[in-house]
């Protein structure tokens, strides 16, 4: 691993031709340099797994996509660049497992429509993107086991997430929900749902009459009332972890 972070006047194409001889450096850290492009020279690491950028806003997205497109990647973190599309040639890093979107405002329906094109994503982070809404296309993602969407301003989910057939966590904290959303019922293959800090009051009947896979539940600092959550635990008994804590609820 090197770590090149927090030096703005770092010259990158003459230290990446410096680390030349480590062919084997599989973590490069690019974090708060002011950065917009990746020189060729990141070519110069065949074993490259995973870039971290975060905090460069004004990143050129679609150059560094094609630069490191023939390399191994399987972790690229994004965050904070105050990005608002991800380019389509997103779609050539084939070998791509992990993806941190946190902390911008990625709205568009072409960005997810790419994202789901990656074949072996794993692990999506968009939270703190400034959502109202998840796009249309969220259902393309369909391949994705761990999806993290906390901190938005989502007040529901759509039909579209049933379409996300192998997705096992979701994380739907800090968001505006006033009912636990019943479309987790029907995820097959649903298993963990954190959705801390928001404002549901009740949980749709659905779970009372339906079988479903979800089988663990946060709902921490939500304003259920007593008896709603005495009808939670009575609904949710078989669950390996329900957590109704509401401690620092205000």
């Amino acid at each position: 691993m090197v770590n090149l972070s927090n030096n703005p006047n770092l010259n990158i194409d003459k230290s990446l031709n410096q680390l030349a001889t480590h062919k084997n450096l599989e973590v490069l850290i690019l974090d708060s340099l002011g950065i917009k492009t990746i020189p060729e020279s990141i070519k110069l690491f065949p074993n490259l797994k995973q870039i971290s950028l975060v905090n460069n806003p004004g990143l050129n997205l679609q150059q560094i996509l094609t630069e490191i497109s023939e390399l191994p990647i399987e972790f690229l973190n994004l965050k904070n660049n105050q990005l608002t599309k991800i380019p389509e040639n997103i779609t050539a890093l084939n070998t791509l497992r992990d993806l941190n979107l946190s902390y911008n405002k990625i709205h568009d329906e072409a960005s997810y429509s790419y994202l789901g094109q990656l074949p072996k994503l794993y692990s999506l982070w968009i939270d703190h993107n400034k959502l109202e809404q998840l796009p249309n296309t969220i259902g393309q993602l369909n391949q994705i086991r761990f999806f993290y969407v906390d901190h938005n301003y989502l007040k529901g989910l759509s039909d579209q997430l049933l379409e996300m057939k192998n997705v096992w966590v979701i994380h739907a904290g800090y968001n505006k929900f006033k009912e636990f959303p019943s479309v987790f019922s029907s995820m097959k293959s649903l298993l963990m749902v954190h959705i801390n800090n928001n404002e549901i009051v009740s949980i749709p009947e659905v779970y009372e009459t339906e079988k479903y896979s979800l089988a663990g539940l946060i709902l921490d600092n939500n304003p259920l009332s007593y008896e709603e959550i005495i009808k939670a635990k009575k609904t949710f008994k078989g669950f390996f972890l329900l957590s109704f804590e509401q401690k620092s609820y205000k």
